[in-house]
């Protein structure tokens, strides 16, 4: 009886009520490449067994949190990171072999600033430097698990991220929709990246509104926050030179204000980080590991404080076992549509895109095509988003035109200085009016003018497909100066005019272009040769001096032409790997029907080693003609890596072969510009000669050069010394193509 009654007794005790673990929320901030910190820090959390109930992240605050909250750990964010050139992917930049021959070439001419929209309303600028297209396929591979509608609170981490309305200037708070568009949206830098439009909004970074998203995080229901604040601290006096630092500072001191509001929120059981990222730049994403290793170690100084949160290593086990892990089933592509606003019509982004119904979804091969599609740089940007209807999944195309045109204009600029004060300055511009019809009929124009006048207008009409054959009449007019040497001595100079016109039927090679191109037309030449200064002195019987006048020469040529190139070069012009083969034939006659037939054909090969670099080149070419040699028409040599210790155009003549071997140290990596300050020594052996009778081997000339060069915003610099047998030396400065 006393037994029963002690048992009944016990059963009536109420049991004290267990205590609640306290919802820990993290607040990431914005601070571009300074938040790879936020890795850091999340690897350390993990060690201490810190549980993470919540996360609140802003622009590379949102990036880090959000692919956390989506089930990426730490470290393998960090290892996903590690095998990326963030550099390029954060500004868009794509690798030069993967590019269409067409748009390569134009770089390589036009490589001055920006391309400039021009329509009847004004000049126009895209809406930002980089459209960070690159960066979203990379974060929507990576959450492609997930259901493009998914609420945030159903992730494996609750997750919450700002963006600010451009037109209202209001936060937004996504809390469901396309995890990596939210992202995307978040880090949208004003001025750096362009804004994103969701749902009818145009959204920038949200830093601008909510920096450190401490009250979000509060919102969330966390009772203790631990806020990791990377912003970028304010420019010093000295450092406000240049209008890109003062609008930096601009955007700077507004994420400060907000970010010092949303530290004042913060109470003493919460946890405020601020790693010391000294000189880690915005935008310097190649430094991620350094940022990754600072973001550990403040972390780790702050140990004992987070202690007092770590769980037992069984009981964080089990927290991650039953956190929520949705997945994507298996989804086939019951549809596309697509949504363009541009000039490229739907039918042939259909079309190029080649989606086949039925087809297993993958995010990354999907991207894929986009991306190929995106490297012909007819749209701002092209993405795609998988999505519902009717109960089938599919994909919309989301095309967002160049609509800053519809022409668009592009500059080059190139100067060049040798050592007997003979110099040439050339300014380009290049006019592009795309898509004039949907059959993709492009108006292509170039202007030169400086030392020398050319203008080439063409018109290129695609006949099957866009990146397939085109047929492409063209017109030309150029004249330039020409000198006449007499051994080293200038003794006289030539007007050179030529005018052409043809019809070329190109071929592009390789997926979009991407090997070459070729072309086969018919051409007619003219050109006209006239001397402007010097004559012929000769001694008259009296013993006065007499004067006789240059010969002159004019040729009219009406023939076939046949031209191929090959490019695989890394950089055009200080290539680390790859090779470009690029060659001419002209057969053709002249009035008195007397044949012509020009050839010619340049060679460069590269392959590196570290910092060390070797490049190779093989040139040559032949004017072979019926009748008298005509000086003037033919190739030239002369100049820096035309044999650099000689004057630029020097030596003129018929035929020519020219070869040289270059050697490259990269001496200092611009990581942010994607560029490198090389220093370089080569050895050149080349020749021209008027009649097959003088080619040989003992008439070649040769030269030695040292030079420092690099690839700038107004296209490459260098500046070198070198120098040849018989007192030949060149000190030169070049900038820009010769």
């Amino acid at each position: 009886m006393l037994t029963s009654n002690y048992v009944h007794a016990e059963s009536l005790t109420v049991q004290p009520p267990q205590p609640r673990n306290p919802r820990i929320c993290l607040a990431l901030s914005g601070g571009g490449a300074r938040g790879f910190a936020h890795v850091g820090v999340l690897k350390v959390l993990e060690e201490l067994r810190i549980p993470i109930d919540c996360i609140a992240g802003t622009s590379m605050g949102a990036v880090v949190g959000g692919l956390y909250a989506a089930g990426l750990s730490a470290s393998e964010i960090e290892s996903r990171l590690d095998a990326l050139k963030l550099n390029d992917i954060a500004l868009d930049r794509v690798e030069r072999r993967l590019l269409p021959q067409s748009v390569r070439e134009e770089d390589e001419q036009y490589p001055l600033g920006a391309t400039l929209g021009l329509s009847a309303n004004g000049v126009r600028l895209p809406a930002g430097v980089v459209q960070a297209s690159q960066f979203q396929e990379l974060l929507q591979n990576w959450t492609a698990h997930l259901q493009p509608d998914i609420d945030f609170d159903r992730l494996p981490i609750p997750f919450r991220t700002v963006a600010t309305d451009m037109e209202t200037g209001k936060m937004v708070i996504f809390s469901k929709g396309p995890l990596h568009k939210a992202i995307r949206a978040s880090m949208a830098a004003p001025g750096v990246f362009a804004p994103i439009e969701i749902d009818g909004r145009l959204l920038s970074d949200g830093g601008l509104v909510r920096n450190l998203p401490v009250d979000i995080a509060r919102k969330m229901g966390a009772d203790i926050v631990i806020a990791v604040n990377i912003g970028t601290p304010l420019l010093p006096r000295d450092q406000l030179l240049t209008l890109f630092n003062v609008s930096q500072q601009m955007v700077n001191i507004l994420t400060e204000q907000n970010v010092e509001a949303q530290k004042a929120l913060l109470n003493a059981n919460d946890i405020l980080i601020e790693p010391n990222l000294g000189n880690i730049s915005f935008m310097d994403f190649g430094r991620s590991k350094e940022a990754v290793v600072i973001g550990e170690k403040i972390t780790r100084e702050l140990e004992s404080r987070l202690q007092a949160y770590s769980l037992s290593p069984q009981v964080y086990a089990i927290r991650h076992q039953i956190r929520l892990n949705p997945q994507l089933p298996k989804i086939d592509i019951q549809f596309v549509d697509i949504a363009t606003n541009g000039a490229v019509p739907e039918s042939d982004i259909r079309r190029q895109l080649n989606i086949h119904l039925g087809t297993e979804y993958k995010a990354e091969d999907v991207n894929r095509k986009l991306s190929i599609l995106n490297s012909a740089r007819d749209f701002d940007s092209i993405s795609h988003d998988l999505v519902e209807r009717d109960g089938e999944y599919g994909i919309r195309v989301n095309a967002n035109g160049r609509n800053w045109g519809p022409h668009f204009l592009r500059f080059g600029l190139a100067l060049s200085s040798g050592f007997e004060g003979t110099g040439g300055f050339k300014l380009q511009v290049g006019h592009r009016r795309p898509w004039l019809t949907e059959g993709g009929l492009e108006w292509r124009n170039d202007l030169e003018f400086g030392n020398s006048l050319k203008l080439h207008t063409e018109l290129r009409q695609p006949l099957f497909e866009r990146e397939g054959m085109y047929l492409s009449p063209f017109a030309e007019v150029g004249q330039n100066t020409r000198n006449l040497y007499s051994g080293n001595t200038r003794v006289a100079e030539y007007n050179f005019r030529s005018d052409k016109i043809g019809l070329d039927l190109g071929m592009r090679l390789g997926d979009q272009g991407i090997l070459g191109e070729a072309k086969l037309g018919l051409n007619f030449n003219s050109y006209r040769v006239r001397p402007k200064i010097g004559g012929f002195l000769y001694l008259n019987p009296d013993g006065s001096l007499g004067t006789d006048p240059l010969p002159s020469a004019d040729l009219h040529q009406l023939g076939v032409k046949a031209a191929l190139v090959i490019d695989q070069l890394s950089d055009a012009s200080f290539p680390r790997y790859g090779y470009k083969f690029d060659s001419n034939v002209f057969l053709g006659t002249d009035r008195s029907h007397n044949n012509y037939q020009e050839l010619s054909m340049n060679t460069t090969w590269a392959n590196s080693w570290n910092n060390h670099s070797i490049n190779l080149k093989l040139n040559g070419a032949g004017l072979f003609q019926s009748d008298t040699e005509i000086r003037g028409i033919g190739s030239t040599l002369g100049g820096f890596q035309q044999l650099s210790a000689y004057q630029p155009d020097q030596f003129t003549g018929n035929y020519m072969l020219y070869g040289s071997l270059t050697y490259l140290l990269r001496a200092v990596k611009f990581d942010l510009a994607g560029q490198s300050l090389f220093l370089g020594t080569s050895l050149e052996v080349g020749n021209v000669w008027n009649k097959r009778s003088e080619i040989s081997t003992a008439s070649l000339r040769k030269s030695a050069s040292l030079f420092a060069g690099f690839n700038s915003f107004i296209g490459p610099i260098y500046l070198g010394f070198a120098v040849g047998p018989a007192g030949a030396k060149n000190v030169f400065f070049q900038m820009g193509r010769q």
